[in-house]
């Protein structure tokens, strides 16, 4: 008897363990912004270059959720599919149904390019790229670049219920979302690297390092978005 009310009471604790394991978890799904929070799956257009413009069916994907703090009408952006990239933290103003950034948000995904004349092309600043950064044969020469998406100006969204019909053809809550993606200017300065790294030990070598506060805004170079599609149902027709 004694064994089977140890037994009895090792599942009573089990079962206790694993509700509140539940609690815990539903309470990290109590999001101040859960009309905002979700998965969706969206097409892309870009105004000024249209080569980058993407169809649903590619699965271009971003979230929309909440912030550590917890809030409403603070709300984490960020793409998915590597697109933009993109994640920024947004302040809104308004409702679902009708909402937009109450100021330029920085973009924690953005990344640096650097500029090869000779070959006429941007290169991400990347150790992976740098056999394709410009060529240096001295210290203290200067390289132009860029810094893309460093900033975010969100002028429009909505989120509508039921409104969007899925590639598969199921009814899901709609999205549009119209924004600006800014882009800095910024300069590059070569180095002398150190002896070790030296390919031939008679022969300095160079590399490239970002010159700092160099940023300088370039409207030219904004991009304007519009994002349009549905929350992602789960459903393998709409993958």
């Amino acid at each position: 008897m004694k064994m089977k009310r140890t037994i009895y009471w090792g599942m009573v604790a089990c079962a206790f363990l694993t509700l509140a394991s539940c609690d815990n978890e539903l309470e990290n799904w109590n999001s101040a912004t859960y009309a905002y929070d979700g998965r969706y799956v969206v097409a892309a257009v870009c105004q000024e270059k249209p080569s980058k413009n993407a169809i649903i069916e590619k699965g271009n994907e971003i979230y929309l959720y909440n912030t550590a703090a917890n809030i409403a009408n603070e709300i984490w952006l960020e793409d998915v599919s590597g697109k933009f990239p993109l994640k920024c933290k947004l302040q809104l103003n308004g409702n679902p149904a009708n909402f937009s950034g109450t100021a330029t948000a920085e973009n924690v995904q953005s990344k640096y390019f650097i500029y090869n004349a000779e070959a006429d092309a941007y290169v991400e600043f990347a150790d992976a790229n740098a056999g394709d950064f410009p060529a240096a044969g001295a210290a203290g020469q200067s390289a132009d670049g860029t810094r893309e998406y460093v900033r975010i100006t969100l002028e429009e969204g909505q989120i509508q219920p039921a409104s969007a019909t899925t590639v598969g053809g199921n009814i899901a809550d709609g999205i549009a979302l119209k924004f600006t993606l800014h882009t800095d200017l910024v300069k590059f300065v070569s180095y002398e690297l150190p002896a070790e790294e030296w390919s031939d030990p008679s022969q300095p070598e160079y590399g490239w390092q970002l010159v700092p506060n160099s940023n300088t805004a370039d409207p030219g170079k904004d991009e304007h978005w519009t994002l349009t599609g549905y929350r992602y149902t789960g459903y393998p027709e709409d993958s």
